[in-house]
Parts: C-alpha cells; structure tokens; sequence
C-alpha cells in the first residue's frame, strides 16, 4: 500500500472496526469514530512504514481491477511468530465472487513469507459470512466472548 493510498483505506478501516465496535455493545457511537482512529493509528504510528505492520491493495490478477485490502501483523505469541490479521475488506460490489478467500490464503503466504508459525485473527460474532470463510479455510476458535443481555 502506498503512502497515496494510506489515508482513504485508514479512515474507513477505522470507520468500519468503530461501527462494528458499536454493533457489537463495546463503544458508544458518539465516540466511535474518534476510538476507531486512535486505534487504527496507535497500531500504525508511522503509517505504511510502521515495523512489523505489512499492508496490501489486493488486486485481481487478471484485470489488476482493486478487490480489496488486506493489514498483516508481525508478533511473538509465546514461544512462535505470529501473523495476525487486524483487517480484511473486500470492495462490497464484489464480495460473494471467492475475492475474500483468495485475499485470506494470500495472507498465508505472506505470513510464512513473514516466518510466522501461524496466523490469528479475530472475527465479530455478528459477522457469520467470515466466521464461515474463516473455518472452511480451517482456522479454529481460540476464545469466545460471549454475554448476556439483562
């Protein structure tokens, strides 16, 4: 990802990771925004450039059309690396079209390109169209977080 294209995809990765922090009860949607900012950017203080943070425009190899964006982390989990997927976004207009599995086993091979043991992520219960992509690419839960509404 260039540096060009850096600003437009934060601010909606941002935007989008606030909604579904609102979606899911975590935050307040007067603040959202501004939270989902200061996260986004804690994470990437130096942008693109950020160690360890490997950003992507996922294109289509044939058309070079844009289909999505992929960000990858670089991190020690114990005792191996790690690679984890802080965000994966296909364009809405093409989603359904295998874009979001081909995005997700291109982020498996950079994350062994990376020298990473294994590759995380994590997916809002609301989002069952990922939650499905996800285990039919074998990933397997690691941690639930659940609640009860009162």
């Amino acid at each position: 990802m260039t540096t060009e294209e850096f600003g437009p995809w934060r601010a909606k990765a941002a935007s989008e990771f606030a909604m579904a922090q609102v979606q899911e009860g975590h935050w307040a949607i007067e603040t959202a925004e501004q939270q989902g900012l200061d996260v986004t950017d804690g994470l990437l203080p130096a942008g693109p450039d950020t160690y360890g943070q490997h950003l992507w425009i996922a294109r289509d190899t044939q058309t070079e059309q844009r289909v999505g964006t992929l960000w990858v982390a670089l991190r020690t989990a114990g005792p191996t690396a790690e690679a984890f997927v802080y965000d994966v976004h296909v364009e809405e207009a093409l989603q359904g079209a295998g874009y979001g599995r081909a995005i997700m086993e291109a982020a498996t091979t950079a994350a062994r390109a990376l020298g990473a043991e294994r590759l995380a992520l994590n997916v809002h219960g609301s989002n069952d169209r990922a939650y499905q992509l996800y285990k039919s690419l074998g990933y397997e839960v690691t941690n639930l977080h659940m609640r009860l509404g009162l």
